[in-house]
């Protein structure tokens, strides 16, 4: 039996089931898997471990394992770590866990020691020494604590070197001068007693140089403790010197190679300051940057670092080059941030066009202003909002619109009764589809304003896309104001439109219950009274006559708004129409040559009316003379058409509304007037397509009338055939030709 169709072996008595997954460990198994994460060094999984065991409540003995485990992995990342700082935070956590280690209290002792904090050293040193007395190097450390915390001290457990030393360090250590000879009793630490000698030669005399002593000493001694020492002396001996170049080298070095003391700081410092306050008394800013390897070290010294950064800023601004100067005034601000600064590096970053930067600048100056109004910097409220409003424009130019609103509304909080204010908040508000906080700074506006129309307009448009809120008082409102405000009339007018529109419930809804029992024609005569002979109104009334067979009425308003607006494209399209369902075939022949006389007016005008003659069935004559003045621009020179291809597109829309009479008439025309255009392959390719859904006919027929127009060059079919034919060879059934001429054609085609 191959292994793939084995069956499985049912259990038997005394043998334990299959399991489905491994139990989950226990306390051992998990302290077991913290141990391997100690030895990878992972302190964040050892921790989870020992927590984990710890939560169970494991017998005393085990959970002091597992804290023992806590406390060696924080201790390997207090001596994996060289910072003294984060070092001491591994100990002092180590020893929450385990306060009796003498190793813990021996390292904290250390770097105690190592940041200065000589008391506290000693006081664990001494806990060392309780704990493990027979700790190497300790009783010396503990010795050496005591001296230089200036408590007696005794050599016992010392070696000779080291009490010999330490003798002799005392002496060097004592506040009182050193006078007489000093006794150098050898065996000593260290390789040779010249380290020493120099040392008791510069305690003796202040003015004791021993450069090359040092230098032979430090040689012989190579161990880093004591290299660092040596070295931070030689810059003393070398400063005593009066080599200050040699003094500052030295102390740099002996600061880099871990050397820390108050000392040292103090005459890296005063070093610095005396050369950037040197460089900058001769103006040398750029020598000054060069020199500094850390001015933020020193007040003093950021303070004049600062200086420098600012005078080449305002160097790279005179000479155009604002990038350098923002990049200088960045550094300045940095060193030594003041609103001065602020204000120049606002306006480098303006004119770098860094606008997050220009407008934090300009935060950062507002907020740093002087409060106290004999202040001869104090910036009035005035000042204040136009600062907090210029970094709302800054913010305006980046993606960081969230930033804006909170800058205009500072703005306001100084200036709240600048209406421009207040309605750019309104104008945020409104993009940022808000309409309920736009609403209130809009009323806030138009209740200190009541005649302020740019509100009132806003506060119109929110309320036309609100169903529970009338805009039309507010158009009343502007128009008593300015009778003439076109936006106020527009809007007015098409919310009389909308009480007589099916389509706006809520509109009608509202106007019945100012108006009760009133008509549609009553409504739209109410409008005209608020604004009389509006075309708009005029149309719509006339067209409102019409559904209620008001023949003479309607021909009386649809001519009305003819005359007042002969040249408005939209009301001379719609009064033509209208016209011809009430029997004003008159009317329209008389308009005809006049409309045709509108400025810009395009072919799409007079096939949009042929398809509505044909759609509500008002006579196929009628859509052929349109057809006809369609055509007609074919003259016209500015148009990029031709007669083929305007006699298509009529061809087109007669086919589309099955007019079959006049897609015949419209065929013959093309074959008297146009017949080698292409235009006839044209056609015959459009029928296959729409007629018998032939569409690889259909391509073929397309690509003979691209030959043929390109070779008569006729522009018209050529671009419609072109369009059509990449679409055929791609599409092996039919598709919406008419949507796709619509869409791709330019405009001066329809």
């Amino acid at each position: 039996m191959s292994k793939k169709h084995r069956k499985p072996i049912a259990p038997s008595a005394g043998r334990p089931a299959p399991a489905g997954r491994p139990a989950p460990p226990g306390p051992v198994g998990i302290l077991q898997e913290a141990v391997r994460h100690l030895r990878r060094g992972d302190l964040a999984l050892v921790q989870e471990r020992v927590e984990r065991v710890l939560k169970l409540g494991p017998d005393p003995k085990l959970a002091s394992v597992a804290r023992e485990i806590l406390a060696e992995a924080h201790f390997r990342a207090a001596m994996a770590s060289a910072d003294p700082n984060k070092r001491l935070g591994h100990l002092d956590t180590a020893l929450q866990q385990t306060p009796a280690a003498a190793k813990l209290h021996f390292h904290r002792g250390l770097t105690l020691w190592q940041n200065g904090h000589l008391a506290e050293a000693l006081i664990e040193l001494d806990a060392t020494a309780t704990r493990e007395p027979g700790r190497r190097g300790l009783a010396y450390l503990r010795a050496l604590a005591r001296i230089a915390t200036e408590q007696s001290w005794d050599s016992a457990g010392l070696t000779a070197a080291e009490a010999n030393t330490l003798r002799l360090v005392h002496r060097l250590a004592q506040r009182k001068p050193l006078t007489g000879s000093v006794m150098i009793e050898e065996p000593l630490l260290g390789k040779g007693a010249g380290l020493w000698q120099a040392l008791v030669a510069m305690r003796q005399n202040p003015t004791a140089a021993p450069l090359d002593q040092l230098k032979v000493a430090a040689e012989q001694n190579t161990r880093k403790p004591v290299g660092r020492i040596l070295t931070y002396y030689q810059g003393v001996a070398a400063l005593r010197a009066g080599d200050r170049d040699t003094a500052f080298t030295a102390w740099s070095h002996a600061h880099s190679a871990g050397w820390v003391s108050p000392e040292l700081a103090e005459n890296l410092t005063a070093l610095l300051r005396e050369d950037v306050i040197g460089l900058a008394q001769e103006n040398h800013w750029q020598d000054m940057i060069n020199r500094l390897p850390d001015p933020g070290a020193d007040r003093i010294v950021a303070e004049t670092a600062s200086l420098a950064y600012f005078h080449l800023g305002y160097e790279a601004a005179q000479a155009g080059q604002w990038p350098l100067a923002a990049q200088h005034w960045r550094k300045a601000n940095e060193l030594n941030p003041n609103r001065y600064l602020s204000q120049n590096l606002a306006l480098a970053e303006e004119a770098s066009e860094n606008w997050v930067n220009a407008a934090e600048a300009w935060r950062d100056m507002v907020r740093r202003r002087p409060r106290k109004e004999d202040h001869p910097d104090y910036l009035t409220d005035v000042q204040v909002a136009a600062l907090w409003s210029h970094a709302a424009e800054c913010y305006g130019h980046t993606n960081l619109t969230d930033e804006i609103e909170p800058c205009l509304r500072n703005a306001l909080k100084y200036a709240a009764g600048d209406t421009a204010l207040r309605l750019r908040l309104a104008d945020f508000l409104l993009r940022d589809e808000r309409g309920d906080a736009a609403e209130v700074q809009l009323r806030e506006i138009t209740a200190a304003d009541p005649q302020h129309v740019e509100a009132l307009v806003r506060l119109g448009r929110l309320y036309e896309g609100w169903w529970d809120r009338d805009p039309m008082p507010i158009w009343q409102q502007v128009l008593a104001i300015n009778p003439t405000h076109l936006e106020a009339r527009e809007a007015l007018v098409d919310d009389y439109i909308k009480m007589v529109n099916d389509q706006a419930p809520f509109s009608a809804s509202r106007f019945s219950m100012k108006h009760p029992g009133k008509s549609k024609i009553e409504t739209l005569e109410i409008g005209l009274g608020e604004l009389p002979n509006h075309p708009k109104l005029l149309m719509v009334l006339g067209a409102t006559h019409a559904r209620q067979q008001h023949t003479q009425q309607a021909r009386e308003y649809l001519l009305q708004a003819y005359q007042i607006a002969p040249q408005d494209v939209a009301v001379v399209n719609f009064v033509m129409h209208e016209l011809l369902h009430v029997g004003g075939g008159d009317a329209v022949e008389q308009m005809i040559p006049v409309v045709r006389q509108i400025p810009r007016l395009l072919p799409v005008f007079w096939f949009d009316q042929a398809k509505m003659a044909l759609q509500c069935k008002l006579g196929e004559q009628w859509a052929d003379i349109f057809f006809q003045e369609a055509v007609k621009y074919s003259a016209d020179p500015g148009l990029d058409d031709s007669r083929a291809g305007l006699l298509v597109e009529a061809y087109e829309v007669a086919h589309q509304e099955n007019a079959s009479g006049l897609c015949a008439v419209l065929e013959k025309r093309i074959r008297e007037e146009v017949p080698t255009s292409g235009a006839l392959s044209y056609i015959e390719a459009y029928r296959l397509h729409f007629e018998k859904g032939d569409v690889h006919g259909a391509a073929r027929l397309m690509r003979e009338a691209i030959k043929t127009a390109r070779r008569v060059n006729d522009r018209g079919i050529l671009r419609r055939a072109e369009t059509i034919e990449s679409l055929l060879k791609g599409m092996p059934h039919r598709f919406d030709w008419q949507r796709v001429m619509k869409d791709l054609l330019p405009p001066d085609f329809m």
